[in-house]
């Protein structure tokens, strides 16, 4: 660290996503944004107007060279990711990846191995993880309020902004799977993928994906064909319902539902229409408070905080791996037409 006890950072990928983490690092006051590393000399020069004294480089090699560095973000095409992170280790540096960690679960968990035995941070940054909606939901599922969790629906739909690295599924599902994973405390068995490409040939820009968990089901739709930016999900429970809004930041518990106790009872069975009625339960709709934040920050503080107290971070290279071996079997069933594949336990 340096002489005023602050985290040397070096962003790595000074592109869309690198520009909006490096901000939320940098309002920490124990971080000091010391490289700015892109091939791209105008993206450096247009980000390095903020962080005058940061130096700027064309690689990460140069940057380590150029001065000590104490941390390094990867923010670069995900199939750099490793190839970068690992160069990160290998010059003593505490690593954070924007998601997905890397293209193989296999890759994930040897890049891990690597930092774990220089006893070095690695860290995926799945970002809703650290949000305190998801979070609160969360809490919600894990007391019970809810009661036994019959499926989840997850839409994650947006107008753009198409890309050509990577598609829709390894886009935008992790953070869908990372929560999903995260609310329930387990991993799904098997995925049905269903996907269509109509802007590029090969990059599924529209797909719809069925995770079959020991406990529930979850289906996700994600989009880059859609005219309104969503970022809503919805759990299904026994006792209550609620629907996380990313987009209007609040989440809705609706204390809704059919009783089991009628299910069995069709409308010929009851004597009055109210009678009827109690089959559907429709009671009040709670908006919880939830304090706000800004997930990406508590994401980084997360981060430096590891490196301070040397602990694990929550979204560990295990938990991406687990994240990385559901898109990898849902790119497989994908290519058979949407067939069930199994996903290692």
């Amino acid at each position: 660290m340096s002489e005023a006890g602050k985290v040397r950072v070096a962003l790595v990928g000074c592109g869309y996503w690198g520009p909006k983490v490096i901000r939320a690092a940098a309002s920490l006051p124990d971080v000091e944004v010391a490289a700015l590393v892109d091939f791209r000399e105008d993206l450096r020069a247009t980000l390095g107007r903020h962080y005058p004294l940061a130096r700027s480089t064309a690689t990460l090699g140069e940057a380590l060279a150029g001065g000590p560095l104490d941390a390094v973000i990867v923010a670069t095409n995900p199939a750099t990711h490793v190839e970068v992170a690992a160069e990160a280790i290998e010059g003593g540096c505490h690593v954070m990846v924007e998601k997905p960690l890397a293209l193989s679960a296999a890759d994930c968990r040897e890049l891990g191995e690597k930092a774990r035995a220089a006893g070095l941070v690695l860290m995926a940054g799945h970002t809703f993880r650290f949000s305190p909606l998801v979070n609160h939901v969360r809490s919600l599922i894990e007391t019970g309020e809810l009661g036994e969790i019959y499926s989840i629906d997850s839409q994650r739909l947006n107008l753009g902004r198409v890309r050509k690295d990577v598609d829709a599924i390894w886009n935008f599902a992790p953070h869908d799977i990372s929560i999903l994973n995260y609310w329930l405390g387990e991993h799904p068995r098997a995925v049905h993928c269903h996907a269509y490409d109509y802007l590029q040939p090969g990059i599924p820009d529209l797909a719809f994906l069925v995770l079959e968990y020991e406990t529930t089901v979850a289906h996700v739709h994600i989009s880059w064909l859609h005219p309104s930016k969503v970022r809503r999900m919805t759990v299904i429970g026994s006792g209550k319902m609620v629907v996380y809004d990313d987009v209007e930041g609040q989440i809705v518990v609706h204390d809704a539902g059919i009783d089991r106790e009628h299910v069995d009872r069709s409308f010929p069975d009851f004597e009055t229409f109210g009678e009827f009625r109690l089959i559907q339960r429709v009671g009040d709709m709670h908006i919880p408070r939830v304090q706000v934040a800004e997930p990406l920050a508590l994401q980084c503080r997360h981060f430096v905080d590891c490196i301070t107290n040397g602990t694990e971070p929550v979204t560990d290279f295990e938990d991406a791996a687990r994240v990385v071996e559901v898109l990898e079997a849902a790119s497989a069933s994908h290519a058979n037409g949407g067939a069930l594949v199994a996903i290692p336990t």
